[in-house]
C-alpha cells in the first residue's frame, strides 16, 4: 500500500498530511493528544485500498507548523483537510483529543459527518470523574506541565495512558511506551509558547444532537474519566454503540491494532 504525504496551507501555517486508497468515501483520521499522525500509519497500511484514509498532524503537533500570535480553530483545520483532498464529507475516526475535536467538528458541521468511530474519546466541556488511585499520577503531570519539564511530562503521561494506572509497566510494553514518547517528544518541541485553540461551545450536554453513527471503543485499563465518556457518549447519543476492551489502556490504535481493524472493517461495512 502506498501511503502519499504532501502539506495543506492553512492561515498562519501548515498541517502535514498523508493519503492511502483512492476510493470514496474516505476515512479522515485525528490523532490524539499523546501522538500525532504516524500513529495511523500501522492501520492505514493494513486496511489498504478497502478504506481509504487521510491523516493529518493537527496544528502544533508533529509536522504541521503554525506562526499565529493569536488562537486557531481545529475546526477549521479539519475543514482545510476535508477542502485539500475534495471531500464534501467524510467519516471520521478518531482518539482521545483528536475523538474531541471530531465530536465538536460533527455538532457544528453534521452535514461534513457520514459517520464517528471513536476510540478513548474525550469531550469538552464534560466533567469527567478522577479515581483516588489515578489523582498522584494527573496531578504529577499537572505540576510537570507548569514546570514546562518536558521528560517529565512524558514520563508521567506514559504512565498514565499507556500502561493504564492500575496496571504495571510490564516489559511487553516496551515498544509502545518508546513508540509514544517519541511522538510526545517531537510534540512538545513546538508546544511551548504557541498559540492555543479556540474553544467551541462545549458537546456535554449536546450529544443527542449527533445525527451520524457512532461507534465508541474504551479500554477497560483506561482512566476512569475516559471509561465514564465512553459510556456517556453510548448513553445520550441514539446510533452510538460502545466496546470495552479489556486489558488495554487508552493507546488502543497502537496497542491492539488487529482488533482496532476488525471492528473498523465491521463498522465500515454498514454504510
Amino acid at each position: 500500500m502506498t501511503i502519499n504525504a504532501r502539506t495543506v496551507d492553512v492561515p498562519g501555517g501548515s498541517l502535514f498530511t498523508t493519503r492511502s486508497g483512492e476510493k470514496k468515501p474516505v476515512a479522515v483520521m485525528v490523532h490524539s493528544g499523546l501522538a500525532h499522525s504516524d500513529m495511523w500509519l500501522p492501520l492505514m497500511s493494513a486496511l489498504g485500498d478497502d478504506i481509504p484514509a487521510v491523516a493529518y498532524d493537527c496544528r502544533c503537533c508533529g509536522r504541521s507548523t503554525t506562526t499565529l500570535d493569536g488562537t486557531f480553530s481545529d475546526h477549521a483545520d479539519l475543514s482545510s483537510v476535508l477542502d485539500a483532498y475534495e471531500m464534501e464529507s467524510a467519516f471520521l475516526v478518531a482518539e482521545s483529543r483528536g475523538a474531541r475535536i471530531a465530536i465538536d467538528f460533527a455538532l457544528a458541521h453534521p452535514e461534513r459527518v457520514r459517520g464517528l468511530f471513536l476510540l478513548a474519546p474525550d469531550v469538552s466541556g464534560y466533567d469527567a470523574p478522577v479515581a483516588d488511585n489515578e489523582r498522584p499520577l494527573i496531578d504529577a503531570v499537572g505540576a510537570a506541565e507548569d514546570a514546562w519539564e518536558v521528560e517529565e511530562i512524558i514520563a508521567h503521561e506514559v504512565r498514565l495512558f499507556v500502561d493504564g494506572p492500575a496496571r504495571e509497566q510490564d516489559a511487553g510494553r516496551d515498544a509502545l511506551r518508546t513508540s509514544v514518547a517519541e511522538m510526545l517528544r517531537l510534540n512538545y518541541t513546538q508546544q511551548k509558547d504557541t498559540p492555543d485553540f479556540d474553544s467551541p461551545e462545549p458537546a456535554a450536554g449536546r450529544l443527542a444532537d449527533l445525527t451520524c453513527p457512532v461507534r465508541v471503543l474504551v479500554g477497560d485499563e483506561d482512566t476512569t474519566g475516559m471509561r465514564a465518556t465512553a459510556a456517556e457518549i453510548e448513553s445520550a447519543c441514539a446510533q452510538a454503540t460502545l466496546l470495552r476492551v479489556p486489558d488495554a489502556a487508552h493507546a488502543l490504535t497502537l496497542e491492539r491494532p488487529e482488533l482496532v481493524e476488525r471492528e473498523l472493517r465491521s463498522w465500515w461495512r454498514n454504510f
